[in-house]
């Protein structure tokens, strides 16, 4: 079994309405809850966070199943949407929805439509993320090529 450690850091000081600081191998950003659920809103949020991990999970993981599948310059603009909601008094991330645009050129395009359905599953089953999250976030991915 392959193993491979992601490590970072964090420190914080003081109560709820303060901030903190998150450092890894290249991240290095303040975080606090965000100002939508009351904090101040300084610097990122775990929520933010999550949805950016499944995001960029997503996109490198679809990048990779459509250049196996032959798919060569191509191009994909994705935009994410996670839903939190409070549940029995907690809040959950309840689902992110991925939007990816894929742009591919004429002559592949009709072959990508044929094959969308079924490599946006293998791209989503590839997904370290994805695969996290599994069976507490609904993950769901509405694809546009052009």
């Amino acid at each position: 079994m392959v193993k491979h450690q992601f490590k970072v850091k964090t420190q914080w000081q003081d109560g709820r309405n303060a901030h903190g600081d998150l450092t890894g191998d290249v991240l290095n950003e303040q975080i606090s809850i965000p100002s939508g659920l009351g904090g101040n809103g300084i610097g990122t949020n775990p929520d933010e966070l999550l949805v950016s991990a499944a995001s960029s999970c997503y996109i490198i993981s679809l990048a990779t199943v459509l250049e196996r599948s032959g798919f060569k310059d191509i191009h994909i603009e994705q935009s994410s949407v996670g839903n939190a909601m409070l549940e029995k008094g907690k809040f959950k991330m309840h689902s992110i929805i991925h939007y990816p645009q894929i742009t591919v050129n004429d002559t592949q395009k009709q072959k990508l439509i044929k094959k969308i359905d079924k490599l946006l599953k293998i791209a989503d089953s590839n997904c370290m993320i994805s695969n996290s999250i599994k069976g507490n976030v609904i993950v769901e991915i509405e694809p546009k090529i052009v």
